[in-house]
């Protein structure tokens, strides 16, 4: 039997139990051959406890750096005990300047910090304890994905970014259709504005009828592609500079504002 000793209360963070007398840190991390987290422990001290209960912050930096050591187990392999007890006393005892330097040269899941609410720039820069401020024991997944887009999207040119910005794809390619000229740079909304017109004409007078076989919002999916083809061959022609996402986000909001207007007319 085990007792828990201290939780959070985001019960995906590690937590201090006691088990046959010891005091053991645990968490669930990676996952099994089915695909279901496994559950991971080691050893700590009551001062290990203490820190971890008083320090938010070293609490999400040691989170961050014993995850890939639970990767790293894979499906059945066993957690390499003495590389996580290695650790503790370095990063919940250590300076602020010396847990920085440590994580310069360690495995640690940024991704992590960042779905805790960290700063991304500064968290960027190493200075892992100022980005920290701002975070909470809760996750927030989409902060996540808005961090990969970034990254991904991070060579764009100017236009395409501000394409993307204007249309309501970025820096999360999850929202609905959107018109919003107000999240574009002053400087390039005359540049998105012919990129968006020549979209406009390219699919002029032609429409999306409903699916009702499919479902009560549902729409012709035959429609969709045929303005879909149409406006991102001309919108290449015409900015053949263009990257794709930029492209396929113009003719998504032509796509989704022709299938609302379907919708809207019954």
């Amino acid at each position: 039997m085990s007792e828990v000793l201290f939780i959070r209360e985001n019960p995906w963070m590690p937590r201090v139990i006691r088990a046959d007398g010891e005091l053991r840190l645990e968490l669930d991390a990676g996952a099994n051959a089915n695909h279901d987290p496994r559950r991971f422990a080691f050893p700590v001290s009551e001062a290990h406890l203490e820190v971890l209960r008083d320090d938010l912050t070293r609490h999400l930096l040691l989170w961050s750096a014993i995850l890939p050591l639970c990767e790293a187990a894979g499906t059945w392999g066993p957690l390499d005990e003495p590389a996580a007890v290695a650790l503790l006393d370095p990063i919940l005892f250590g300076t602020p300047s010396d847990v920085e330097s440590l994580f310069r040269d360690i495995r640690r899941d940024i991704r992590r910090l960042v779905a805790q609410g960290a700063d991304v720039e500064l968290l960027e820069r190493g200075q892992l304890f100022v980005a920290l401020r701002s975070a909470s024991a809760w996750s927030d997944w989409s902060l996540v994905r808005e961090y990969d887009a970034n990254r991904q999207r991070a060579g764009l040119a100017p236009l395409d970014k501000a394409l993307l910005k204007y249309t309501g794809r970025y820096p999360r390619g999850e929202k609905g259709p959107a018109r919003d000229p107000g999240a574009v740079d002053p400087g390039l909304l005359p540049e998105v504005t012919r990129v968006i017109a020549t979209a406009e004409q390219a699919c002029a007078g032609m429409r999306i009828s409903r699916d009702r076989r499919r479902g009560e919002h549902a729409v012709k999916q035959r429609d969709w592609r045929r303005i879909e083809e149409k406006v991102q061959r001309e919108v290449r022609r015409a900015f053949p500079v263009l990257a794709g996402d930029a492209v396929r986000a113009v003719s998504f909001l032509m796509c989704s504002e022709a299938a609302d207007k379907a919708r809207k007319q019954g």
